[in-house]
């Protein structure tokens, strides 16, 4: 009875716990479902907020990464300040034909003896003076020297434009060679990828392989080294490719915090090579690229200054004309004033009578300034002939050593030419080995693969090993990998052989 009663009253108390944890349980899903919607919103923002900025990263093109290098590039805006410089030199050259005019003051103060310009006599008191002059000179003949001069500063301007040119060209090629390295790697990130998810596939056909007792424990931590190596290759997919866009950034002077990403074109389809011979294409790059063009302007510029320097030994002849006028204090002027005195100035010889001379008063003071800047006026007009006889041989030194620049801008024209054609002869030999090497690993690539498959099918038949099938899986990646770099070199030497033919750098 008191078992019953106890059992009967312990019912309630059961009861009692089942529904507290009913309730908790209610309470701990709620909390779960506020939770995970909670979770799934900030999952969505987040999202959301990534896909945004992954649309504000702009894409660029070659040609906007090429135009953007060009405008920041230091190399170039020092060249074209220097052009600056040399364009004030042309002017500066150009104005020296014109006569110059000069004009020059003076305001002394004279104490003790000196010459006084008013009355070009001695006189011994402190005055005050001033003096005034205006001249112009002209050279009428200087041994071409101002012509020369002229022309030499205009080949110089012409040919630092040409120097400007060289330097964009050089930019030009290594933006697009850096270009061309981020779309290499892109790709050898894609087979790196690819490998992975083949490994990974791979891991699980063999675990299902230990599962069914077809092979052992082995296979599955082979498989998963190999795993680990793909994702070792895939990390250094992603640093090659890091490292050739801050190339390219450095190379365009943009800003670090700017994110951009390239314009990744699929290279499907490989240009035909050259039509043109290696010396067709030697003679189309001597009438296109501006280093032939600006060591061909340094000769004619040294030969100026052959005629310049010999201009020297020849006589110059020159006008000038000048206006002066002078101020001083102790400057006086007769005033007449209407009255005259007479002056005893003898005796007639017979009768002796006086002789009487009327002698005008005058009051003297000092004279005004304007009068004595109109009255002491004065002008000088003339030629000066200027023949040089002997001045230590500096004109015939000058003369030699023009003649050796000349000399040594011809050796110079030279060395670009044969610089020119032995890039242009590498060039030719690199493209047809490029494209070689290309052929053979096409033919690789396809041999692999079919060893691939091949091993793949052997594998899943138990009849191969893992170690084997990650050996001819390693072997299939390096064909594909050889297969990418060979095509990116490739374009890149087609790329160098339209450069020297003069068109326009485009993928």
């Amino acid at each position: 009875m008191d078992t019953t009663i106890l059992l009967k009253r312990g019912i309630p108390n059961i009861n009692r716990e089942q529904k507290m944890k009913h309730d908790n349980q209610t309470t701990f899903d709620q909390f779960v479902k506020f939770t995970s919607m909670y979770k799934a919103i900030f999952a969505l923002i987040l999202f959301t907020t990534l896909r945004v900025n992954a649309q504000e990263v702009e894409k660029w093109n070659l040609q906007k990464c090429v135009d953007f290098a060009l405008e920041h590039n230091t190399s170039i805006q020092q060249n074209q300040l220097q052009g600056a410089i040399l364009s004030n030199n042309l002017r500066q050259s150009k104005l020296s034909r014109i006569p110059s005019l000069n004009g020059s003051g003076n305001h002394n103060y004279n104490i003790g003896r000196f010459i006084d310009p008013s009355t070009n006599t001695f006189n011994t008191s402190t005055i005050q003076s001033n003096s005034f002059s205006l001249s112009s000179g002209v050279l009428l003949y200087g041994g071409s020297q101002v012509n020369n001069t002229i022309k030499q500063t205009k080949v110089a301007s012409d040919a630092n434009e040409k120097g400007t040119e060289v330097i964009r060209n050089q930019i030009a090629m290594s933006v697009a060679t850096t270009y061309l390295q981020i779309m290499q790697a892109e790709e050898n990130l894609k087979v790196a990828d690819q490998q992975l998810l083949l490994s990974e596939d791979q891991l699980k056909r063999a675990q299902k392989l230990v599962q069914a007792g077809s092979t052992n424990q082995s296979t599955t931590l082979n498989l998963k080294a190999q795993i680990a190596n793909d994702k070792v290759a895939i990390i250094n997919a992603q640093n090659s490719i890091q490292i050739a866009y801050n190339s390219l950034t450095n190379l365009m002077q943009l800003p670090l915090d700017q994110a951009f990403k390239i314009e990744i074109i699929d290279v499907t389809t490989l240009p035909e090579g050259p039509t043109e011979t290696v010396s067709q294409l030697y003679e189309i790059a001597l009438g296109n690229l501006p280093e032939i063009q600006q060591a061909k302007m340094q000769i004619v510029r040294s030969k100026l200054g052959e005629k310049i320097a010999s201009s020297g030994l020849q006589p110059s002849l020159r006008a000038y004309g000048s206006v002066s006028t002078v101020y001083s204090q102790s400057g006086k002027e007769a005033v007449f004033t209407g009255n005259y005195r007479q002056i005893l100035i003898g005796a007639t010889q017979t009768t002796l009578e006086p002789v009487i001379s009327l002698e005008p008063i005058v009051d003297i003071s000092d004279k005004a300034f304007k009068n004595q800047l109109s009255d002491n006026l004065g002008q000088q007009v003339g030629v000066s002939l200027s023949i040089p006889i002997f001045n230590g041989y500096r004109t015939k030194t000058s003369l030699e050593n023009a003649k050796l620049n000349t000399q040594i801008s011809e050796l110079g024209l030279d060395n670009t030419k044969n610089q020119l054609r032995n890039d242009i002869t590498s060039a030719y030999t690199n493209q047809k080995a490029a494209r070689s090497r290309y052929n053979a690993a096409l033919t690789s690539l396809d041999a692999q693969k079919l060893n691939y498959d091949f091993s793949q099918k052997r594998f899943d038949a138990g009849m191969l090993n893992s170690l084997d099938l990650s050996t001819a899986k390693n072997q299939w990646s390096q064909a594909q990998i050889q297969l990418v770099n060979s095509k990116y070199e490739y374009v890149f030497r087609m790329l160098i052989i339209d450069f020297y033919k003069g068109n326009q750098l485009k993928l």
